[in-house]
């Protein structure tokens, strides 16, 4: 009798062996299938070598081998991020990964550059699953920094926190977003520029899109940008967080026709005769706070299927058949120099190519900002970072011309450029956004209320397949002024 208790359990082992061991792989098979699957339906900005199984019998690995993935974002996605082993480890039971860089992650410009990922300790990250999609996603890190060929600093932030929660109910999909990076340096407002428009206005240009003026005429306050330049006395300079709220295509309503070669007109030089000093972009330390929630709602278009993207990682690559909306209850960017902060609501619909909606963009400290702006614009023009930029100087000449002791200003790279024709079309739309910026935006910015003293407040709206608005002003208009 005992023997035979004994046989009955020994084979209920291993009928029970047998079933947790298909359960377990099926369960990590289906987990293989949904990232392989997400990888594929997400070619264009994620692509791995290789996702192997792993863990049996008490717990999930998923190793997956050379990630590598751009942000879905345009001000963003010019750099492809690289991670050559990721760990996802769950309890078999477990909804939750925990995700392990076991090798150093390494950043790739456009050019093929590669910079080095230094984590001052390795990062939390950890991504749940619900019903095979992402529930959530939580990234926390100690601080890290990304470092050159040369070991210079590109960018560093001392903490950063990021959180994504995904709610998908009668096929529209809530995402709630809260990001926290504290003490960021090396990202700031051109760096937003070149990523989001500069091709675009480039390309406009040689297209004929855009056009030019034949000479550059200052705004009437012009001499204003010195003083308001003059305001960034520290050996910092800002950094700013700003949104496009323009089509670089609309610009050419907004200017007249110019041949090819342009000249700037001296007088726009002279009327900044108060110059600001050039200092180094790469001091000042910001923070970044941002809430939002985004919304996607499927549209029933005739002949076509659409179908809700399954987690918040897909929000860029979202199918034209979806409404999105997106609720920016807090975005505030700030420095002991200047804050910005933004809120409201933007929506996007399959039948308008740009956004509708309306937002709230306010500026403490708005003429520092003008004065980093215009000399970004300025050094842009004159194609330099620095006064040994300009011109290689010669063993004899470095000792027959001492080195100058002043860094550059706004108004001596504006002269430089106004010495000589400018051979290139996009220099002189660069000096004429240099000279004319600061009195541009303080003639909008007072069209506001709110604006006083040194804050600026712009409320931008647009309705569909209209033109943006701010502060009741047309962007047409606007550019017309430059």
């Amino acid at each position: 009798m005992g023997r035979s208790i004994l046989i009955k359990l020994a084979i209920l082992l291993v009928v029970a062996a047998l079933v947790y061991s298909v359960f377990w792989f099926f369960k990590v098979g289906q987990v293989e299938k949904q990232i392989k699957e997400f990888v594929s339906n997400n070619s264009s900005y994620v692509s791995t070598e290789e996702v192997v199984v792993s863990g049996f019998p008490l717990e999930q690995k998923i190793t997956i081998k050379n990630l590598k993935f751009t942000i879905p974002n345009a001000a963003l996605d010019k750099n492809q991020v690289l991670v050559p082993h990721l760990e996802a480890t769950a309890g078999i039971l477990a909804a939750d990964y925990k995700i392990t860089l076991s090798e150093p992650v390494s950043v790739q410009d456009p050019d093929g550059n590669l910079a080095t990922v230094e984590f001052a300790k390795e990062p939390e990250i950890t991504i749940s699953m619900l019903n095979g999609n992402i529930a959530k996603f939580n990234y926390q890190d100690s601080g890290y920094r990304i470092l050159g060929a040369d070991k210079s600093v590109i960018y560093s932030s001392t903490n950063s926190t990021v959180s994504i929660k995904s709610n998908a109910e009668e096929e529209k999909t809530t995402n709630l977003v809260s990001v926290s990076i504290k003490e960021i340096e090396g990202f700031d407002v051109i760096n937003l520029y070149k990523n989001i428009l500069e091709k675009k206005v480039v390309d406009g240009i040689k297209t004929g899109e855009i056009t030019l003026s034949s000479n550059l005429t200052p705004a009437a306050d012009s001499a204003q940008i010195a003083s308001d330049a003059n305001a960034v006395t520290t050996p910092q300079v800002v950094a700013a967080l700003t949104i496009p709220t323009t089509d670089p295509a609309v610009v050419s309503t907004a200017a007249t026709s110019t041949p090819a070669h342009s000249t700037v007109d001296p007088a726009a030089v002279a009327a900044i005769s108060a110059p600001a000093t050039i200092v180094d972009t790469s001091l000042v330390k910001s923070d970044l706070t941002l809430e939002l929630e985004y919304v996607l709602t499927p549209i029933q278009v005739e002949g076509q299927q659409a179908n809700t993207p399954p987690d918040p990682t897909q929000i860029q690559e979202a199918p034209s058949g979806h409404s999105k909306a997106i609720k920016i209850t807090s975005l505030e960017f700030s420095n002991p120099l200047y804050k910005i902060t933004i809120s409201g609501d933007i929506s996007s619909l399959p039948d308008d190519a740009l956004p509708s909606g309306g937002v709230t963009v306010k500026v403490e400290k708005v003429s520092n900002l003008i004065s980093q702006i215009s000399t970004n614009f300025a050094q842009m023009a004159n194609k330099v970072k620095s006064p040994a930029a300009t011109k290689p100087a010669s063993a004899d000449s470095a000792v027959a011309s001492p080195a100058p002791t002043s860094s550059p200003t706004v108004a001596d790279l504006i002269s430089e450029t106004a010495a000589s024709p400018i051979e290139d079309p996009y220099n002189s739309f660069l000096v004429r956004v240099a000279a004319n910026f600061g009195a541009v935006t303080k003639e909008i910015a007072a069209k506001n209320a709110v604006s006083k003293d040194d804050i600026a407040q712009f409320d931008i709206r647009r309705e569909k397949n209209l033109d943006f608005l701010i502060n009741e002003t047309s962007t047409r208009e606007i550019l017309g002024k430059f």
